[in-house]
């Protein structure tokens, strides 16, 4: 009896210590190919030389699943109306603009398109038409002055009807592939102008847009979705309820930005959009107009936080990243940060992007510490859904006040397997030396046996012991940025390899390819689409061989994309590059 006895506790301890081995230490990389859904951010198209392509590998790589383009920045971007109508009655999206849809597409993104801003082939004053647009340059801001006719709204008939004769083009010719059009960008700023002070006056221009804008979707493609352009603040809801009284039932997603505290949301943290920044009550004031739909919804599709900026640094962004996304998520609200990479080239230099731009240094476009917190957060909650059972799991602390502590439980759409998130909804310091008070959490949920610890700020994983196995009890630290606790099981994806960077070019007769090599590789697959066709296989290449070439094609535009093949599967597809005859 004593034998199988000491059998038994051996081979116990046998399993446990295969469990603990089979714990990550960090939480595995999930690339935008592998979730169902999961977070947004603002995206300025590559535009060489200051915006490269390989940026793009950076993205899929993060996990992000929603891009909102149509803004560089403050200037007009490939999309908007100037650049694809540049002369009267002809419309062509440039095929940078197209390369880039269809990659992010390849690769599991949804997109958001901002059709904006206005055309100078259309001024009020007929006698200053030019013949052909000239477009504006990266960085002119709209409170310029004169101001560049891309920041004139259509008023007239005239530029209404042309202005929707691009909206029909462009839902027609993405049907299928973009299913989300927003009209304009902050327009209760000077953004729509000429600028008014009576907002509600200025909705009412906005709303004579408004309306025949989600006509011209809606009719165009049936199942697009039209978004009100974002709001700058959502203290405006006058702004808002002047829009819609001509169309209330049009509008699909009533969308708003927040930078609470200043200028880029500098020293608020952002738990106070809601009570402190308007977005409850605009929510409250949108749903409550007379002929809204019940299935409205909202998404913040613009907050961010300046990393350099007096009273923050790039761990104040950090913690702030993951903690907008899960707060705002919890109440059901899609959200975007303002920005993935910054356009160094436009008027904000290098200030927001999670991702630095062009600095000229060794550290362009290198991850700032906020690009880890999100692709952990991706990676843990991105395809995940608020469940409302067993909210209270916490002891509360003497140190904070209950509304200062924040927590959720999550459900996984795909496993529905459940995860706990929690953080200290406070002032995040930039010297980052808060102690973290530690606190009991009760685990209810049966399915919960082998319970982890992740730090999603760091990516760090621990297995959590149970300090009274009766009443399911753990301890875990309180802390400034966002913590998960989950069953072991849940971390139950294979990591898949980095996004390969792609290069291009023509020699001679043939085409020659590199990328970079990515760990633990074993095969390169190559594909290839001439003239913006389908896809074809042309090659495979055995790690640890990085280069292919092949002989040029006929066609006037050869496109290449490059994916890596590991033991845990296939990584994204590599940027687009291509050459030309």
């Amino acid at each position: 009896m004593k034998l199988k006895h000491e059998i038994g506790i051996t081979a116990f301890l046998c399993v446990q210590f295969a469990f603990a081995q089979d714990i990550p230490s960090k939480i595995p990389r999930r690339s935008s190919t592998q979730l169902l859904d999961g977070f947004g951010v603002n995206l300025n198209l590559p535009r060489q030389p200051r915006m490269p392509w390989t940026t793009l590998t950076l993205l899929f790589d993060s996990g992000a699943k929603w891009v909102r383009i149509g803004q560089y920045e403050n200037s007009s971007e490939q999309v908007s109306w100037d650049w694809v109508e540049q002369t009267p009655g002809h419309y062509a999206v440039p095929e940078n603009a197209d390369e880039a849809i269809r990659s992010l597409r390849d690769n599991g993104v949804s997109i958001e398109v901002q059709l904006q801003y206005s055309n100078p082939l259309y001024l009020e004053d007929k006698s200053k038409r030019p013949s052909r647009v000239t477009l504006p340059p990266p960085g002119i801001g709209q409170g310029d002055k004169p101001v560049n006719p891309i920041f004139l709204a259509p008023k007239t008939d005239e530029q209404i009807d042309a202005f929707l004769a691009y909206v029909r083009f462009m839902v027609g010719r993405y049907k299928g592939r973009i299913n989300h059009w927003e009209l304009w960008n902050e327009e209760d700023y000077d953004y729509w102008g000429p600028d008014i002070a009576d907002k509600a006056e200025k909705g009412k221009w906005y709303g004579r847009v408004f309306c025949r804008f989600a006509d011209a979707v809606h009719t165009t493609d049936p199942d697009a979705k039209v978004i009100f352009g974002g709001l700058a603040n959502p203290r405006n809801l006058n702004f808002a309820v002047a829009t819609l009284a001509g169309c209330p039932d049009k509008l699909d997603i009533m969308a708003y930005h927040s930078y609470p505290g200043g200028p880029f949301g500098i020293g608020k943290p952002p738990e106070e959009i809601d009570p402190d920044y308007g977005g409850a009550t605009l929510r409250k004031g949108i749903e409550s107009i007379p002929g809204i739909r019940a299935d409205i919804r909202f998404w913040i599709n613009e907050w961010g936080i300046d990393a350099d900026a007096k009273g923050s640094n790039p761990s104040v962004q950090a913690r702030y990243l993951p903690r907008f996304y899960l707060e705002q998520r919890a109440h059901g609200i899609r959200g975007f940060v303002w920005e993935f990479i910054s356009a160094t080239d436009g008027n904000e230099e290098d200030r927001m992007g999670i991702v630095k731009g062009d600095t000229g240094s060794p550290d362009a476009f290198q991850p700032r510490e906020a690009y880890f917190s999100f692709q952990n957060l991706s990676a843990v909650f991105g395809q995940t859904v608020r469940d409302s059972g067993e909210e209270d799991a916490l002891t509360p602390v003497n140190e904070y006040a209950p509304d200062e502590v924040r927590e959720f439980w999550f459900r996984d759409r795909v496993s529905g397997r459940r995860v706990f998130a929690y953080w200290l909804a406070i002032v995040a310091d930039p010297k980052d030396d808060l102690k973290p008070v530690m606190t009991e959490m009760t685990i209810t949920d049966k399915s919960i046996t082998h319970p982890v610890l992740m730090d999603i700020r760091t990516g760090a994983v621990q297995e959590l012991r149970w300090d009274d196995s009766a009443r399911r009890t753990v301890k875990v630290p309180l802390k400034d940025s966002v913590m998960a606790v989950a069953d072991a099981k849940f971390l139950d994806w294979l990591e898949v390899p980095l996004t390969p960077e792609l290069e291009a070019e023509r020699s001679g007769e043939q085409v020659k390819l590199h990328w970079k090599p990515s760990p633990g590789a074993l095969r390169y697959e190559v594909e290839r689409s001439s003239d913006f066709e389908s896809w074809h296989r042309v090659g495979e290449v055995t790690a640890p061989l990085t280069d292919f070439s092949e002989k040029a094609s006929l066609a006037r535009r050869a496109t290449y994309r490059v994916r890596t093949e590991s033991a845990n599967g296939r990584s994204p597809w590599s940027n687009p590059a291509w050459v030309g005859q």
